[in-house]
Parts: structure tokens; sequence; C-alpha cells
């Protein structure tokens, strides 16, 4: 079968090939009932919008390019909630002439480096990029650049740009407030490097539950960032072992508990006796660790799909100021989830 035009739609429906462009563009001019009808021909006939056409016409690059970080050599799973990332923000694009590219960041690339390479190729129209930084050049560059763009994360710069998040103050804090009310008093937790701004959020986050709680937290002894851990299998094994070995763990991320799980009971503790656990997660995998664990669900598919709104309509012109979105996470409590008896 042949491409579907506009046509093809006019001769299937009876209508002038200027009616069904308008109903398509859902022009005031055209009644619902005939709008209805076009876009019922346009789906049954499989028309697609010629985008470059389009935006000749329009100048607007109808492209979205997404920057998302590869797996790292060597990891087993890598990161398991980018899939739903990327299913959210194809989602996000739905009904919309915008389509959605995704641009690979390299794990030693700088990331500057991929946004420029994006936008001095023209191959996009809007840009999305996550794991941002406190300062980060990629907003300044594309800001500079006039190109529309919004982060999945925030920063702490003077220029004012749409982001969607995750609240990562409140993850820190309600997943240590958890451990704090089961009777843990020493807790550890395991974060991504401190150059994003997330991983400082999360900390202040479990300052607070510490400062509520009366208990000591230090980021110099009690934060293990991602960097400084090769294995995690190995890493809390040894954790475990010391003297003065923690009672609580947050992990974050279902493959850091995996590993921390395993270590943990290489050192010969009991999950839930010596030591409590509790993830932050983007989908039940923990549900199925031996014991099962808690966790604070991250929901990737609805924050992609935020993602995708926001840069269509920071594309069509809408203020900055209405485009900032912090999403809740969920706790979601498990069979054998534990008690520490603290002595």
């Amino acid at each position: 079968m042949s491409k579907a035009t506009l046509k093809t739609i006019a001769k299937y429906t009876g209508l002038s090939v200027t009616t069904v462009s308008r109903a398509l563009k859902d022009g005031d001019d055209v009644k619902q009932p005939t709008k209805d009808k076009v876009k019922a021909a346009a789906e049954y006939l499989g028309y697609r919008p010629n985008l470059s056409g389009v935006g000749l016409r329009t100048g607007i690059n109808y492209n979205i390019c997404a920057i998302l970080p590869v797996t790292k050599p060597g990891d087993i799973v890598g990161d398991v909630g980018t899939l739903a990332l990327i299913s959210g923000l194809t989602a996000g694009l739905e009904g919309t002439p915008f389509h959605l590219t995704v641009l690979p960041l390299e794990p030693d690339q700088d990331p500057l480096e991929s946004v420029k390479y994006a936008v001095e190729n023209s191959l996009a129209g809007g840009i999305i990029f996550n794991l941002t930084r406190t300062q980060d050049e990629r907003v300044t560059y594309l800001y500079e650049q006039n190109v529309p763009f919004v982060t999945f994360g925030q920063t702490e710069m003077t220029v004012d740009h749409a982001f969607v998040d995750i609240d990562n103050y409140d993850i820190g804090y309600q997943a240590a407030k958890y451990l704090y009310e089961k009777g843990c008093r020493n807790i550890k937790l395991i974060s991504s490097s401190q150059e994003y701004t997330y991983a400082w959020h999360k900390y202040y986050g479990v300052k607070r539950a510490s400062m509520e709680f009366g208990t000591k937290f230090d980021k110099d002894f009690d934060v293990i960032f991602d960097t400084d851990v090769n294995n995690y299998r190995s890493f809390s094994k040894a954790l475990m072992e010391q003297n003065d070995a923690p009672d609580g763990i947050i992990c974050g991320s279902e493959i850091s508990a995996c590993g921390v799980i395993a270590g943990v009971q290489d050192a010969g503790k009991v999950i839930g006796n010596d030591v409590a656990i509790i993830a932050v997660e983007t989908c039940d995998l923990p549900s199925f660790f031996i014991p099962p664990i808690p966790g604070l669900r991250q929901d990737m598919h609805s924050v992609g799909t935020k993602l995708s709104e926001f840069i269509v309509k920071s594309i069509e012109g809408t203020p900055i100021s209405k485009l900032k979105y912090v999403e809740k996470t969920s706790l979601h409590l498990r069979e054998g989830h534990y008690i520490i008896e603290n002595v």
C-alpha cells in the first residue's frame, strides 16, 4: 500500500484537502464531527505527517533528542529504570508531531560533548538530559544557544530552566526515618557521585532525619559514594565485618541492594536481625530478594512522560515558570520486613 497523504484522506472522506489539513490541525473553523471523521480516516489509512515538509514550512525541528547514559563496561544489568524512562518519553510525545531520538552518553565521555554534537548537527528542536550537576555547563551552553531543553534533575544555577525531578530530599528523609523507626542507630547511605545535585538532596534528607532522631550522620563517614565501590558484594562483606558495622543501609538502586544483600550474608550476618536494608527502586525487583526488602519506588515512566510534555511546551513557548515539576516516591513495604532491636 502506498503512503497515505492529505489527498488520500480527502478522497476517502469526500472532503477537500484544505478541510482535511485544517481538521488535522484542530482548526477552529472546522466543526468537531468533521475533525473526528478526518482523524478516524487518518488513523485507518495509516497517515503520518511529513515532518521534513512540516519543518520547512514552520521552521520547527520536530525531533526531540534525549541524551542518556549507557551501561558502563562490566555492568551486569545496568540501569533498570532506563527502559521505563524511554517508554515514558515516547508516550509523552503521542498525539504530537514530535518524535524521539536517543543519543547515548558513553561512561567516560564529556557530557557537554553530546549536547554540542546534537546542536551543531541540528539533530533536535529540543533536548532532554539527566544527571544534572549543581553548576551544569550544559545548561549554560543550551541557554546561550537558545535551544529549548528540559533537565531530568535540578541545578543551583542563576539560569532559570525547565526541569522534572524526583524528590530526592524526601527519599533520603523517608528512607532514614524508616530505618530509625525500626531501631537502627548507625546507618549508611550508598549514594551516586557527589558531583550530581540529587546526591546532595538525598544526603540532606537523611541528615534531617538523623537530627530528628538524635543520632549522628556524617557525610565523610556515613555516605558511601558508588565511585568508590568496584564490587558491592565484597565491599558490603568487609563493611559488615568491621567492629562498628552499620545496623541500617540505604541503597541507591536495586542493583546496589542486590550486591549489599549478598555481601551481608557472606559476612554471616542476618538481614532483619543484624542490619536493615531499604532501597531506592524503579521496579519490583526487590520483592524477589531473599529476604524481600522495602523500597521507595520511582515512577520512571511518569517522569519520562512529563519530560516529553515539558519539552514540547517549551518549544511552543510556555513560560519556564510553568515547566518545573518534582515527583514524590511511594514506599513499598513487603512481607518479611523487619525490626532491628536496638541493644
